[in-house]
């Protein structure tokens, strides 16, 4: 299929995140009235946001004030009421929540923390690392992770997925003297 990149993101066709064609569809700017085209247009919603923050590595989404409800090429933005609704529909596919009580922005994540513990705890057994301790740090920001898709990963995402896994009883998390220096002792 065919993808367009309009005005909004990046300086050459590059490193531009090409939007998918429907995105040139005025009526995708209209919460649609009929329930079975609404629901598939708010998981189309759904899909593009997360791909454009995960293209821009950017877990937090302003969604008040996003780029991406406005396509300038066809003259055609989403409405309040149809951002909050996509939004809502984010928060209720596991794939975002509230960051505050204004709900002004939303942390994203790109697969339920739930995947991410499951991924990090296959990378833990995969790399014969039971029984070993790593900073929160080293998870994300650390040299041995830059081919990983840990590295510069979101540290509330991945402290989430850390979390799971201590219920889960397959980590433990051991306090640091700053945030960066917690260890997480694998099980």
């Amino acid at each position: 299929s065919k993808l367009i990149s309009p005005q909004m993101i990046g300086s050459s066709e590059s490193s531009a995140f090409q939007f998918p064609e429907f995105y040139s569809f005025p009526p995708f700017f209209t919460l649609q009235p009929v329930s079975l085209t609404r629901e598939k247009q708010l998981k189309l919603w759904s899909e593009l946001i997360l791909s454009f923050q995960k293209f821009r590595n950017e877990p937090n989404f302003a969604w008040r004030t996003s780029p991406i409800w406005e396509n300038r090429h066809i003259g055609r933005k989403m409405s309040e009421s149809g951002k909050e609704k996509i939004v809502r529909e984010l928060i209720s596919r596991g794939n975002a929540e509230w960051k505050e009580q204004s709900k002004i922005s939303v942390l994203l994540y790109w697969e339920s923390p739930k995947e991410t513990a499951s991924k990090l705890y296959k990378w833990v057994e995969d790399n014969f690392l039971k029984g070993n301790v790593l900073t929160v740090y080293e998870l994300h920001k650390g040299e041995d992770m830059k081919e990983t898709e840990f590295f510069g990963m979101d540290e509330i995402v991945l402290r989430k997925a850390i979390d799971i896994l201590e219920k889960e009883n397959k980590a433990a998390v051991l306090k640091g003297s700053t945030c960066d220096e917690d260890g997480v002792k694998f099980f």
